[in-house]
């Protein structure tokens, strides 16, 4: 059994969207694949294949490769926030505004512009920093994004607490809301938690198993399933 802190969400999801899928499309048969490849090479940590009942057939992925990055992003940013830093960026602008207000003998470089020039300084470089923050998730959920898959998920190993008061958190939420990508998460308890349901695409030509290198083989064990079932 796994202790409260080894749990990972690549030991929680695969079940939980096995059920959600089957509860949601009445069916039983599911493929459910890992690690699998389009055949464009690229990888999709798992897989959700199922034939509906009028028989047209439905994939959904689940990434966790960005697991670890987003959660140490988000509970860095809650519990500590944003950096340091901004304050030393204030206080070199503060000193080297007064530096040269000193120098020049202006009085208005000297009182004025060191305080205009900290607070500045400190303005710029917090909107610089959450900008970047807010770019390494939008990052991960438009690798998602890009998946091949008429719905596609995100999983994270957090606790649900990391998300409450979390402005960070807050925009991960957007983000993926924004993009239509689902979100679970899985913390300590063991819980898989869904945050954000995906919105489903449909694929313009056929349907996406056609992008994936066992096509052939989903395609056959979902059919054969089917005919068994009809």
């Amino acid at each position: 059994m796994l202790s409260q802190r080894e749990s990972k969400i690549e030991d929680f999801a695969y079940d939980y969207l096995s059920s959600y899928y089957r509860k949601q499309y009445l069916v039983s048969d599911l493929y459910v694949g890992k690690q699998e490849q389009t055949k464009h090479g690229q990888e999709v940590n798992g897989l959700f294949s199922l034939k509906k009942n009028d028989g047209a057939f439905f994939a959904a992925t689940l990434s966790t490769s960005h697991s670890n990055k987003l959660a140490a992003l988000l509970n860095n940013y809650k519990k500590k926030g944003l950096s340091k830093l901004r304050y030393i960026t204030a206080v070199v602008v503060l000193a080297g505004t007064a530096a040269l207000g000193y120098l020049s003998g202006h009085w208005a470089l000297l009182w004025i512009m060191p305080l205009l020039a900290a607070v500045t300084g400190f303005i710029i470089h917090t909107l610089l920093e959450v900008r970047s923050l807010n770019k390494e998730l939008e990052k991960a959920v438009d690798a998602v994004k890009k998946q091949p898959a008429n719905e596609r998920w995100l999983g994270i190993s957090i606790s649900s607490m990391s998300f409450r008061n979390n402005s960070l958190a807050d925009k991960l939420l957007q983000i993926c809301q924004q993009k239509g990508v689902g979100l679970i998460t899985v913390g300590k308890r063991a819980k898989v938690v869904l945050l954000q349901e995906p919105r489903t695409s449909i694929c313009r030509k056929g349907d996406y198993l056609s992008h994936y290198a066992a096509e052939v083989r989903i395609r056959k064990s979902l059919t054969d399933a089917f005919m068994k079932v009809a």
